[in-house]
């Protein structure tokens, strides 16, 4: 119970530096005497970061373990977010963005990984819930900030000292995630194998494993980007437009929660499969010729069919390539969703230019039908890994429900004796009292 609130608290710690920045630069930027535009080359150098640290997360996961790498990347965007906030230039701000990139590119890895492997699958989807309650949780710190004062920099501040918590509870817990990895590798369970990248991609389905989680993010990304534009677009307010944006991911971390309680029923594939077809739904309202007021509508479906992919395709992963390579097919993974969240929402701003922002369900059934097409084929290639995981996985449930039953009829028989002798004496006593009346 302590390892999982430890898990939860890092995933939001995981979320908490993402949305601080598009909250806080218009009064960074004013501050620091920066262009309007450089905050897109913070993100690019925390994206390129992210990217190069995922792909290196494996062979430091081999050298160090979970518990205690992620303590250390976790204390690396601590000090990360108090250097924002100590920053006088810009300059030092795109200093202190390389440990916040390479920082959240191993947390996101080891523990993607530890949680597809060591945690049950409604875990991993309220575990991603918990990274939207920590992006929630960025902008509100700002609006703390300005009430109280601070300005932007206390809202960074405030973050590192959350984060500095995070990695004590961390630290406090280490001999936890190393007692329940030694658990697993003597059960034959090895967290990361001694593989290259490039050994790694000739495995059956790596390379479309990136391809899906390029499209998703480019899907999830493009919707968060651009909803608000197109809503404007479409004769909405500005203010309808920003609630749309908040609406949309309030509908992903609502699904998330939703779907850790239907992962307790249903695969993972299942799920991976109603949430494209939500999504699907969703760009075919947008194209039909319906009153306006159904648009908001389809963005909050788009949110609620993007929630359940992203953690689905995650702990599907050591079924689909085994638990000795997963650590290596989830920096696969992460790197190919970075990338698409770097490329491509940008890529439709440049069509958006030429033509108009009004074609963005086009550019959305675009993504999700590429995807769709990618995960049938990563279907396909892993079928047999994957029927014979999830075969496993239900006979262990089937198992866990008998020893349940077992230990329930066991529990039924102890409360029967004990009646019994309770009912005995109770008659021992009243034969007693009648004798010596």
């Amino acid at each position: 119970m302590l390892l999982l609130v430890v898990i939860y608290a890092a995933f939001i710690g995981l979320g908490l530096p993402d949305t601080v920045l598009g909250a806080v630069w218009p009064l960074m930027q004013r501050d620091l005497m920066a262009p309007l535009s450089a905050a897109g080359l913070l993100s690019i150098i925390v994206s390129v970061g992210t990217i190069v640290s995922s792909l290196w997360t494996p062979a430091l996961l081999r050298l160090m373990g979970t518990g205690k790498l992620v303590f250390i990347s976790i204390a690396l965007t601590a000090v990360a977010s108090f250097g924002y906030g100590f920053s006088t230039t810009f300059w030092m701000m795109c200093l202190f963005a390389v440990p916040m990139g390479i920082g959240a590119g191993a947390i996101d890895v080891a523990m993607n990984n530890f949680a597809a492997i060591y945690l049950e699958s409604k875990h991993t989807s309220w575990l991603h819930a918990s990274w939207g309650v920590g992006a929630c949780l960025g902008p509100a710190l700002f609006s703390i900030s300005v009430v109280t004062g601070v300005g932007w920099r206390g809202a960074y501040d405030m973050v590192a000292l959350l984060l500095a918590v995070i990695a004590a509870m961390m630290l406090i817990t280490l001999p936890i995630w190393k007692k329940t990895e030694k658990r697993g590798e003597s059960q034959q369970v090895s967290a990361v194998k001694d593989i290259s990248l490039r050994s790694a991609l000739k495995v059956p389905g790596m390379k479309l494993s990136f391809w899906v989680f390029f499209f998703y993010s480019s899907l999830e990304i493009s919707t968060s980007l651009w909803c608000g534009t197109y809503l404007v677009a479409r004769g909405f307010e500005p203010e309808i437009g920003a609630i749309a944006v908040s609406l949309m991911f309030a509908s992903v971390m609502i699904g998330r929660i939703l779907s850790g309680f239907f992962a307790i029923k249903f695969t993972d594939m299942r799920l991976v499969h109603a949430g494209i077809a939500i999504v699907v739904l969703g760009c075919l309202v947008l194209v039909l010729p319906l009153p306006l007021w159904f648009t908001p509508v389809c963005i909050c479906l788009l949110g609620l069919g993007c929630a359940p992919v992203y953690p689905s395709l995650i702990h599907a992963t050591p079924a689909r390539f085994g638990e000795e390579l997963s650590g290596r097919a989830i920096s696969i993974q992460m790197a190919g969703s970075y990338v698409g969240s770097i490329l491509m929402p940008p890529a439709f701003g440049l069509v958006a230019i030429k033509t108009s922002v009004i074609v963005w369900p086009v550019a959305l059934a675009l993504f999700v039908g590429c995807l769709l097409l990618c995960v049938c084929l990563l279907d396909y290639v892993t079928r047999k890994k994957l029927h014979n995981a999830f075969a496993t996985e239900r006979i262990k449930d089937i198992l866990h429900q008998v020893e349940a039953m077992a230990e329930q009829r066991r529990r039924l028989r102890k409360e029967r004796r004990r009646e019994r002798r309770k009912n005995k004496l109770k008659q021992a006593r009243i034969k007693r009292k009648l004798d010596r009346q």
